[in-house]
């Protein structure tokens, strides 16, 4: 194996495929990433078993071969090294990479024994989306997913796939956000597949650092149980969690007692300075008191131990005034992931979910569930 490339192009890949490499993989081949240089291409891969990725640069390359490398220590060095070409080549076993002033050697592991990624060729995608309408989904309703396995179905997004319509919901018990994009055309098939929180979040975080205005593509693999995601030479490739997503549609209110329109950085601020007492009571619960005479909405917050706090700010509010608990954290986090000033919340009783929505995006809702006054 004989190559040259970009250090900047190099650079960029490793570290995009590096961060799927386990820290304490149980198999000491998975620390690695796996070059292959053919036909004047570098194809360098990375996998932990359930997510891999596949991407393609462009190298002069002057022999072919395959072979593995140690993929934090690579990346740490070429990260060190100025921006210039750099030349590669296999010398018995051993990886020897040179710039102008720099050179290092790694020990290498036979790629006989490296994971093979799933990657598809000659078949239409299920669908292609927007860059910027993924970044949005996943942003929106990814944190709504359960992070512990109790119940691993909770720990994916589901994928909810019909004609022109796809829907990306996450819950994890206690709030559920749901995202509904618009596609350009009727997508292959219709699908139902739960796809892990992790290969998402990587999948966005790929689409944010490449930056390029391609469509993502999407392919079931499906006798791999897998998802493929398709990206300006990158692919994603995610196993499909098994399991019954629970049946959410039943719990999304269809109605409303109090509406309230919202600045989210004035209900920030309130949440801060409530927080200060709520974050040491037991489920940081606090209190939602809204006024429909008044247009306000008081927070409040009370510990025993402590004492209590309270912060008043405005808003139009349209119906019953009504007193309703919440987690101050599960509030928090919905306001951190909505990127629009201007918020809707709907309630109508205190044992229901408050629901909030986007002025601006009529497909966009995410539930909380209240706590005991």
């Amino acid at each position: 194996m004989q190559f040259s490339c970009n250090q900047d192009t190099l650079r960029k890949y490793l570290n995009i495929i590096s961060r799927v490499v386990s820290s304490k993989p149980g198999l000491p081949i998975l620390n690695n990433v796996q070059f292959e240089s053919s036909k004047g291409k570098l194809m360098m891969t990375a996998t932990d078993l359930e997510i891999g990725i596949n991407t393609w640069i462009g190298a002069d390359v002057r022999s072919e071969g395959k072979i593995t490398v140690p993929a934090k220590q690579l990346t740490e060095f070429v990260n060190s090294i100025p921006s210039e070409t750099i030349d590669v080549s296999l010398d018995n076993q051993s990886f020897n990479i040179t710039s102008t002033n720099n050179s290092a050697s790694f020990n290498t592991m036979s790629a006989e024994d490296f994971p093979a990624v799933a990657t598809v060729t000659d078949k239409t995608p299920l669908f292609k989306l927007s860059k910027e309408d993924l970044v949005k989904a996943v942003e929106r309703v990814a944190f709504a997913s359960a992070t512990d396995d109790i119940k691993p179905v909770l720990t994916g997004v589901l994928l909810e796939v019909a004609g022109e319509s796809i829907s990306f919901v996450g819950t994890d018990g206690l709030r559920l956000s749901r995202q509904i994009l618009k596609i350009d055309s009727n997508a292959e098939s219709d699908v139902n597949v739960l796809i892990p929180v992790k290969a998402l979040l990587e999948l966005s975080h790929i689409v944010s650092e490449i930056g390029e205005d391609d469509d993502i593509e999407v392919y079931l693999i499906e006798d791999r149980n897998q998802i493929l995601f398709r990206y300006s030479g990158v692919d994603l490739v995610s196993r499909l969690i098994d399991g019954q997503f629970p049946e959410y549609r039943q719990i999304i209110p269809t109605g409303y007692k109090t509406l309230c329109k919202i600045s989210k950085s004035e209900f920030i601020n309130s949440l801060k300075v409530t927080n200060t007492i709520a974050k040491s009571v037991l489920g940081n619960k606090l209190i939602l008191d809204i006024d429909s005479s008044d247009n306000k909405i008081t927070l409040s917050a009370t510990q025993t131990d402590l004492g209590s706090n309270k912060s008043v700010f405005d808003a139009k509010v349209d119906g019953d005034s009504i007193k309703i608990a919440f987690s101050s954290r599960l509030l928090t986090d919905i306001l951190n992931h909505i990127d629009s000033e201007d918020i809707v919340f709907e309630c109508s009783e205190t044992i229901k979910p408050g629901v909030f929505k986007i002025t601006e995006d009529p497909d966009f809702v995410h539930l909380v569930m209240p706590m005991m006054l």
